[in-house]
């Protein structure tokens, strides 16, 4: 067993990224947040699981697709722009496909990860797993035949096997989306938190130097321009702003300002205001910060950093939604009542 900084490596060949491992945690300790709150507002915790397994592999390829349609200005410089990647589709080195050489975007995995949570509540839920069950109808053969002859077995030695637990059908008509928006709302910094943490293993997500006591140095390798020259910023001395670190703070913080919105207020607010507050409050600080970041993304033919532009929209929306759900001489908030069954098995 080898100890590297980013990577963990067991005999000799097989690679266990810190990253990877950073970003599993953040996401079960997100979810297990949710699922109690789920629980609490007497709803089932289970389609917290349900949601996140279906929003993960959406989410990978939407945090793909947002890097390789907009990379960062360093890789655009050397000619690796979106139509590189995708003339180079299939280059497992750099290419669109090579998912595990880096290049991931949160806006992308948020969008995606949002589809698939959309898809797991929504109408379409039922025909969705009829299309996965045909498609691996023989791999679904194999297991029930793998589980027939274990029972079996069982059974020859006298014992018995448990009864399966009764599994609730999913409505045909879907299930409402917006209160668990409000108990994503929630759970979601503190998975941001913990995540934020990746991106120092990784050193990236850093600021423009500073002679702050907290500032960070990073290795050549993983700057960019104009700070990879060793004589004007020594990498002794130089230090860079720890981006991460304090989107990972106000992410903790704002994890305790809407768990208390959650818990005292929600009675006040409409169903969906809590997620509202959610994008209002990421949006303002990840505009801040895209300030002082040195990776920047820029809109195609313009010296517009995406980020910041993408962020001022979801800003301006999510606030405008917000004022004019609240206006004078609109209804009085009423939040439906959670189902009155809840799993006993989560």
């Amino acid at each position: 067993m080898e100890f590297e900084r980013e990577f963990l490596v067991l005999a000799d060949r097989i690679q266990i990224r810190y990253y990877g491992i950073i970003i599993v945690l953040a996401m079960l300790v997100a979810a297990t947040v949710a699922a109690r709150l789920a629980r609490r507002e007497r709803r089932n915790p289970d389609h917290i699981w349900g949601a996140l397994t279906w929003a993960i592999i959406p989410a990978i390829i939407g945090a793909r697709l947002w890097f390789v349609l907009f990379p960062p200005a360093s890789l655009v410089s050397e000619g690796l722009d979106a139509g590189w990647f995708l003339q180079n589709f299939f280059n497992l080195e750099n290419g669109a496909i090579a998912i595990w050489s880096g290049g991931l975007s949160i806006f992308g995995a948020v969008l995606g990860g949002a589809l698939g949570a959309w898809l797991y509540f929504s109408r379409y839920h039922n025909t969705v797993v009829r299309i996965i069950s045909t498609i691996f109808l023989p791999i679904t053969f194999v297991f029930n035949l793998i589980g027939n002859g274990i029972n079996w077995l069982l059974a020859r030695v006298g014992i018995e096997p448990a009864e399966p637990e009764p599994v609730e059908p999913f409505p045909d008509e879907g299930i409402p989306i917006a209160p668990w928006l409000d108990i994503a709302a929630v759970a979601l910094p503190l998975g941001q938190a913990i995540g934020r943490w990746a991106n120092f293993i990784n050193q990236e997500l850093y600021g423009v130097p500073t002679s702050l006591p907290w500032g960070i140095p990073i290795e050549l390798a993983k700057r960019v321009d104009p700070y990879t020259s060793p004589v004007d910023f020594p990498t002794a001395s130089t230090r860079f702003h720890p981006l991460f670190l304090y989107e990972s703070l106000w992410s903790l913080l704002f994890f305790i300002v809407l768990l208390n919105l959650f818990l005292r207020y929600r009675d006040r607010l409409r169903t969906g205001d809590i997620f509202l507050v959610y994008l209002i409050q990421y949006s303002f600080i990840r505009f801040l910060l895209e300030g002082i970041r040195v990776e920047v993304t820029y809109l195609p033919g313009t010296e517009i950093n995406l980020s910041q532009a993408f962020m001022v929209v979801v800003f301006i929306l999510s606030l405008a939604a917000l004022a004019y759900r609240h206006r004078p001489g609109a209804v009085p908030a009423q939040r439906p009542p959670g189902p009155q069954h809840v799993s006993e098995n989560t």
